[in-house]
């Protein structure tokens, strides 16, 4: 799994659709190849929801993934991470994996302490994106649908030059057999 974050929602209105742009975490001291990114298809209100959820307006109403998002808590559980797994082009697929692990009572009983679990639920990745957001929880992509639907990620976090050779040091050093 490749931890990634965020870099742009692309908000567009009527026919086109909105984009998630998904970007690859990158330890700069780990390898010189350029980091990647996954462009993720959504509806404009989906989008808008994720952006929502990262601007944080307070005082409003709750929206239904700040409403899922408090439900989730009061319920004892944590939503750990999202997943995207699976690409069937072009539909992504994501989980949410959530811990449980709420106190829970036996026919009147007291609480008694129930036993943490991990559970996965299939989402959309635009609400698994929105609920990520609103809690904090990290963002992975599966190895093998950023090889197949991922791209390289062109936004120099500095200096641009810098960023061009090191770009032109990685493709110089590719071989045929990297590509097979």
């Amino acid at each position: 799994m490749i931890r990634v974050d965020i870099e742009t929602i692309i908000m567009v209105g009527g026919p086109m659709p909105s984009v998630i742009v998904l970007r690859e975490r990158g330890d700069k001291s780990a390898s010189e190849a350029p980091l990647r990114a996954l462009s993720i298809q959504t509806g404009a209100f989906e989008a808008a929801s994720i952006g929502r959820g990262i601007d944080r307006p307070s005082g409003e109403r709750p929206i239904t993934h700040d409403l899922m998002t408090e439900v989730i808590s009061q319920l004892g559980g944590k939503l750990e991470r999202v997943e995207i797994d699976r690409v069937d082009a072009p539909v992504f697929y994501a989980s949410l994996v959530m811990a449980s692990g709420s106190e829970a009572t036996q026919d009147g009983e007291a609480p008694v302490p129930a036993t943490a679990r991990e559970i996965r639920i299939d989402a959309r990745p635009s609400d698994a994106l929105a609920l990520a957001v609103r809690s904090n929880a990290p963002i992975y992509v599966e190895d093998d649908v950023m090889n197949r639907a991922g791209s390289i990620s062109y936004q120099a976090e500095g200096d641009a030059e810098e960023e061009l050779a090191r770009f032109d040091r990685f493709v110089e050093n590719l071989s045929p057999d990297d590509f097979s």
